[in-house]
C-alpha cells in the first residue's frame, strides 16, 4: 500500500472513530459499561472490489441516516465471503445487511429470523445475451452451445439455472464456465470464445448490449435488488422509523445525494416477506456437488 494510501485509510478511520469515541466519552468518565454499537454489513457482491476504507467512505453517509433512525451508534464493515457471510447471518453477527447479490439474504429471512427492510426501487433481471450475428434466437437454442456465467452459485449462476432449467435444460449437462467480472463476459462474447453470456440488467454490459448492438434471447422475472434486512435484536418500532427514512431520502437533495453516492439513485421501497421466499422458491435450492 502507498504511503498516500495508508494516509488516506488512517484519515478515514480517525473520522470513523471521533463520532464513537465522543459517545463512549461520557460513559467511560464515570465507570459505565461503553454502550454497544449496531453492526451494519455492506455486501456488493463477487464483483465489488471495496476495501473496508472504500466501504466506510462510500456509505458513511447513509449509516449516519440509520443511526439518526435507530437512535444508536452504527459500525459500518465489509462483509466479502458468501460462505462468511451466510455464517455471519446464521449467528446473527450483523444487526443490518445492505447486499447486492439478494439469495442470501433472502435465506436469512426465511432461515434465520431476518426481516426485510427496504430493497431497491429498481428491480434487476437476469439476461442470456449473444452477439449479434449468432444463430442463437431464443433460450431453448442454447442447449449444446458453450455458456459463460459469473460465479459459480452466486444469486445470478442460481438464477440463470432457473431459467435454463424452466425451458427444460439441465445446465448440469451444458458446458458453463464462470467469470467475475461481467465486462469481461462481454468481451469474451464479443471476441467469439463463448456462444452465451448470462449478466444483470443493471450492470454496465447490461445496460449496453443492446445499444451496441448485441442481442438479449432471455431476460428473467423482476427480482429484488440490493434488500437491507435487520436481525431479530432488532425492533419491529426501529425497523418502521430506518424504513421510513431510508424511503424518503429520494423526497430531498441531500437524501438524493446520499443515493446516489452508493449507486442507488431511484431510491429505495418496501418489499414483503412473501417477496423473498417466493423468489428463493424460484430460484430452487442450492445443491453444491463436491468433487
Amino acid at each position: 500500500m502507498s504511503f498516500a494510501r495508508r494516509n488516506l485509510c488512517l484519515r478515514l478511520v480517525q473520522l470513523a472513530l471521533a463520532p464513537a469515541l465522543a459517545f463512549l466519552a461520557p460513559a467511560l468518565a464515570q465507570g459505565q459499561p461503553a454502550p454497544t454499537s449496531i453492526v451494519f454489513a455492506i455486501n456488493e457482491g463477487g464483483s465489488g472490489n471495496l476495501d473496508a476504507a472504500d466501504t466506510l467512505f462510500k456509505y458513511q453517509e447513509l449509516g449516519e441516516v440509520v443511526e439518526k433512525a435507530l437512535k444508536s451508534k452504527v459500525s459500518i464493515v465489509n462483509a466479502r465471503g458468501r460462505d462468511r457471510l451466510k455464517e455471519n447471518l446464521k449467528n446473527h453477527a450483523y444487526a443490518l445487511l445492505l447486499a447486492r447479490p439478494n439469495d442470501v439474504p433472502a435465506e436469512a429471512v426465511r432461515d434465520f429470523g431476518y426481516q426485510p427492510v427496504v430493497s431497491a426501487k429498481e428491480p434487476y433481471q437476469t439476461l442470456f445475451i449473444v452477439v449479434k450475428n449468432s444463430p442463437i434466437k431464443t433460450i431453448s437454442d442454447v442447449r449444446g452451445r458453450t455458456i459463460l456465467t459469473p460465479d459459480q452459485y452466486s444469486n445470478m449462476w442460481r438464477a440463470a439455472n432457473a431459467m435454463l432449467r424452466d425451458n427444460k435444460i439441465d445446465m448440469s449437462r451444458e458446458t458453463v464456465k464462470s467469470m467475475r467480472d461481467q465486462a469481461a463476459i462481454g468481451w469474451s462474447l464479443e471476441n467469439g470464445f463463448f456462444d452465451v453470456g448470462v449478466v444483470n440488467s443493471v450492470s454496465g454490459v447490461g445496460k449496453s448490449w443492446e445499444k451496441n448492438g448485441g442481442r438479449v434471447i432471455a431476460r428473467s422475472r423482476d427480482q429484488i435488488n440490493m434488500p437491507l434486512i435487520a436481525s431479530p435484536k432488532v425492533s419491529a418500532a426501529q425497523i418502521e422509523r430506518l424504513r421510513a427514512a431510508i424511503i424518503a431520502l429520494d423526497s430531498t437533495e441531500s437524501g438524493q445525494a446520499i443515493l446516489k453516492k452508493i449507486g442507488m439513485p431511484p431510491g429505495f421501497k418496501e418489499t414483503p416477506r412473501q417477496a423473498y421466499l417466493d423468489f428463493l422458491a424460484w430460484l430452487g435450492d442450492l445443491d453444491i456437488k463436491q468433487p
